[in-house]
């Protein structure tokens, strides 16, 4: 698995199934949900993601109540990457035999709180002993008009790359829960927010896919180096990074000058911000910007272009630089 990597697993997995999808499926493996035709008006997204006691969190980062509002948010994330509305959930939970009964109470809390502000439905899932940790694995269908569905694949020569929020927040405030001298101090609320009650702009994501203004879109859960990778690989093109554009909060930039960290990579490859990444092109600036400042309070971020040729670079001081992807890496430990 170590030599294979996470991206090598899924393409293994993927050649091990027909290539050929049925014509129902209109989008299968490769896409933040899979695209599965209807009899109605409308198509099905359908989304899963799994959270690791260990992996993705502790009980030093999470409390139950904040991993039940993550373990949802993660999954709306991906339905408004894809312009869609999330309507229904299913909830599979691994716990141990000793855990409180208190740990579900406030997990379903947390999870419920989110599910009431976004109009989801749970109506299912499993429940199983694990030995070792927790694992919770939350799927969620949503859908979406046809013709508004947004890919990973749209993105075209000469689009402008936005972002429709600051960057790195997350990864900063799962530093400050790590690091326990820095953890109290007030002012870095909204980086510890950002990482344990993350809230994905899923009007925005719907009003740009209706309006037609975005090529390609994704959402940021590895950060921005390597989802913009995704969709440049998906769309056969390359992009260009503007590192002085990139948005980062004030208290980002305070905590990085106090730990002495470097906020750009935290920007760059901290992942699980959880905003949106999409291209649109250069003459829709200002519906653009008219759009999302509408639909959120805060116009998106212009961060950077597409380009013709292959690959990231990041333009920082004059020069441009290879940008590897970087964030976590499965199996690779």
């Amino acid at each position: 698995m170590k030599d294979l990597g996470e991206v090598g697993i899924i393409r293994l997995i993927q050649g091990k199934v027909s290539q050929k999808l049925p014509s129902y499926v209109k989008k299968g493996i490769g896409d933040d949900c899979a695209v599965v035709e209807t009899s109605g008006e409308r198509v099905l997204l359908v989304t899963t993601d799994t959270l690791i006691e260990g992996i993705h969190f502790t009980d030093q980062t999470l409390s139950p109540e904040a991993l039940g509002w993550k373990a949802l948010a993660v999954n709306i994330s991906d339905i408004a990457a894809m312009g869609g509305t999330p309507r229904t959930a299913f909830l599979s939970i691994g716990i141990k035999p000793d855990t409180e009964i208190s740990f579900i109470e406030s997990f379903m809390a947390g999870f419920k709180a989110l599910a009431d502000k976004t109009g989801i439905i749970l109506a299912g899932g499993d429940t199983v002993e694990s030995p070792s940790s927790a694992v919770i694995t939350v799927t969620l269908l949503g859908d979406c008009l046809p013709e508004h569905v947004l890919y990973r694949s749209g993105a075209r020569v000469g689009d402008d790359v936005w972002v429709t929020g600051p960057l790195g927040n997350a990864a900063a405030g799962l530093f400050l829960l790590q690091t326990k001298e820095l953890a109290a101090p007030s002012g870095y609320e909204p980086l510890v927010r950002a990482h344990q009650r993350p809230m994905p702009p899923l009007d925005v994501g719907k009003a740009l896919a209706e309006s037609g203004l975005a090529h390609a879109m994704i959402d940021i859960s590895d950060g921005i180096a390597k989802d913009l990778g995704h969709i440049c690989e998906q769309s056969g093109v390359g992009a260009v990074l503007w590192a002085a554009s990139l948005p980062m909060s004030s208290p980002l930039l305070g905590l990085a000058a106090e730990a002495e960290k470097e906020a750009l990579q935290w920007a760059l490859h901290g992942g699980e911000d959880y905003e949106l990444l999409f291209t649109a092109s250069p003459a829709d600036k200002e519906k653009v910007q008219s759009l999302t400042a509408k639909h959120s309070g805060r116009p998106a971020v212009k961060v950077g272009a597409i380009v013709l040729e292959d690959g990231i670079l990041l333009a920082k001081q004059g020069t441009r630089v290879p940008l590897e992807s970087g964030g976590y890496l499965h199996f690779c430990k």
